[in-house]
């Protein structure tokens, strides 16, 4: 969490915990010791289930009792529900954002993702796999991971797969996908036991220069090497309270899902990733020969 204009209107002793909070991550970032670094990150994850769960409740009553605008207006309640997304619309443009990022990856396989609706505890997506596709099993399964693990809160997740007929390929097929494609090959990256939890991992995989974080016992995401829209590596980045800041051009995305925090840009290039018997596994997708 970084100063901005939100925060030179809080309290001093908030905009000093701010910091030392800031601070103390950064800390437990660089310890030697991958098990104290699990333990608080867990700490951290259970700290943000709550929070998240009881602020989700205050702002429904806000809502209900038309005061949500008043309560807003306070700095100190802005900063906890910017913290959370909890805005108007901010289930809906939190999904959004995860789907926009997750959109790359399915593309380069012949298909197409859309969201069709979110909020705080259900959210439904449509993803069109090419006709005759033999992989659409594994898409939604990938798909449904890749969802969960951005959005750990939603309670429930829907992914709704459907092959379009030879009638409707011209309307399916997006613009940009102008070359013929293979669905994504699962490639084994490393050990989770390699991967230390909260710092970034710069690897190789099947061609493709990749970025990986860990921020739980079995949560791993993984995201292109490259600030998006720029050729510019993202290996170097620090990551403070849960956000990525990208090293050149100050870019700060969640570690989760990737979204883009401090503007309405694109978000990371994600990966779909699994874990299965101790090994990091990463979608990579595959061009094919015209």
């Amino acid at each position: 969490m970084t100063e901005n204009s939100a925060d030179a209107e809080l309290p001093a002793e908030v905009a000093a915990a701010v910091s030392r909070l800031d601070e103390l991550v950064k800390r437990f970032e660089a310890h030697p010791d991958p098990a104290v670094q699990e333990r608080v990150f867990e700490l951290l994850q259970c700290i943000d289930t709550m929070h998240r769960a009881g602020l989700r409740s205050l702002n429904e009553l806000l809502k209900t009792a038309g005061l949500q605008r008043r309560a807003v207006d306070d700095p100190e309640v802005r900063l906890l529900f910017d913290l959370y997304d909890l805005g108007e619309g901010g289930d809906q443009s939190r999904a959004a954002a995860v789907v926009e990022s997750l959109r790359p990856v399915v593309e380069s396989g012949g298909g197409a993702l859309e969201l069709l609706s979110a909020d705080a505890d259900h959210m439904k997506v449509r993803l069109a796999c090419a006709p005759g596709d033999p992989h659409t099993d594994e898409w939604r399964s990938a798909l449904e991971h890749a969802l969960l693990d951005a959005l750990p809160d939603i309670n429930e997740i829907e992914v709704i797969a459907q092959q379009p007929s030879r009638s409707t390929v011209s309307n399916f097929v997006p613009l940009s996908n102008l070359v013929l494609r293979r669905p994504p090959e699962w490639q084994s990256a490393l050990a989770v036991s390699e991967l230390p939890i909260g710092l970034l991992r710069k690897l190789d995989v099947g061609g493709t220069p990749v970025v990986l974080v860990r921020v739980g016992a079995d949560e791993v995401y993984a995201y292109r090497n490259e600030c998006p829209g720029t050729p510019f590596p993202l290996d170097a980045a620090p990551i403070t309270d849960g956000v990525l800041v990208c090293p050149w051009h100050g870019c700060r995305f969640e570690v989760r899902g990737g979204r883009r925090v401090d503007a309405q840009a694109p978000g990371l290039g994600v990966l779909p990733v699994r874990i299965s018997d101790g090994q990091v596994v990463i979608a990579i997708p595959q061009v094919a020969a015209a």
